[in-house]
């Protein structure tokens, strides 16, 4: 137990220091202005390690005020996941604004029902309701990406290789965090630690992959791009083809959106 108890104090060095690493990135490639709510994401998940570091060095792993601040302040990163991969989709869609109102309707219908099924599966224990939202956030992540990448497979539509990793990493992330979870739920105390460091370990995997795509400064250009009429569609690539203009031509009609908005 000693030698896992070091282990993990190692492992959450080394993910602070990758996760420095990249909000210093994002920051010095000015890529927080592409990607503001994934830099949030990154700078509440460090703010998380201090504060539990600061706990943990003054009232032990092992305590009750440890547990509260612990599961109180994922709550707060599981928001800001949320919203990171909202982003990811927003980029991918913004530039069809009636797949992309009826996208972000979606995501908040799932984000509704995972806030009720955790409450539900949590039986009135607010200590396993946390640990439920949490699974139930990461099976929402990892269908909505798989739905994306369909979609965007269906409609030949082109994806940028960063948006592209920048998902691969969130739903590896979160297809590993369903399964922990659904392990932490039925052996609790035993599998805490345990839990913590596969956890990081799957986290770290993602800051890699996240730090890869973001080595270089990002440009917003993408999103600004505007669907073409009818007339010039049969000499353009596959990129945006006129099955997909139409289907975005009759959601932009039925949510009432202008073509020039998201």
């Amino acid at each position: 137990m000693v030698g896992l108890a070091q282990f993990q104090q190692m492992l959450w060095a080394v993910n602070v220091a990758a996760g420095v690493a990249l909000a210093v990135l994002l920051v010095v490639r000015k890529n927080y202005r592409v990607y503001p709510a994934f830099t949030f994401y990154i700078f509440v998940n460090l703010i998380q390690a201090v504060l539990l570091f600061i706990t943990y060095r003054r009232w032990g792993f092992n305590s009750v005020i440890a547990w509260r601040i612990f599961w109180l302040t994922l709550g707060v990163v599981i928001c800001a996941r949320a919203l990171a991969v909202t982003e990811i989709c927003r980029h991918l869609l913004a530039r069809y604004p009636g797949v992309w109102a009826l996208a972000w309707r979606i995501l908040l219908t799932s984000a509704g029902l995972v806030l009720l099924y955790s409450l539900v599966s949590s039986k009135q224990e607010w200590v396993s309701a946390l640990p439920s939202a949490e699974r139930g956030l990461d099976l929402a992540i990892a269908s909505v990406i798989v739905g994306i990448f369909l979609f965007a497979r269906y409609y030949a539509v082109s994806v940028d290789p960063v948006i592209r990793t920048l998902a691969i990493g969130f739903f590896l992330f979160s297809c590993f965090g369903v399964l922990n979870n659904t392990i932490l739920e039925r052996w609790l105390y035993d599998y805490l630690r345990l839990w913590n460091i596969l956890d990081m370990l799957a986290f770290l995997a993602a800051l890699l992959l996240w730090t890869w795509a973001l080595r270089l400064p990002q440009t917003v250009g993408g999103r600004e791009e505007a669907l073409l009429p009818n007339a010039v569609y049969s000499n353009m690539s596959p990129e945006i083809n006129l099955r997909l203009r139409l289907f975005n031509e009759q959601l932009s009609r039925f949510w009432k959106v202008e073509a020039g908005r998201s």
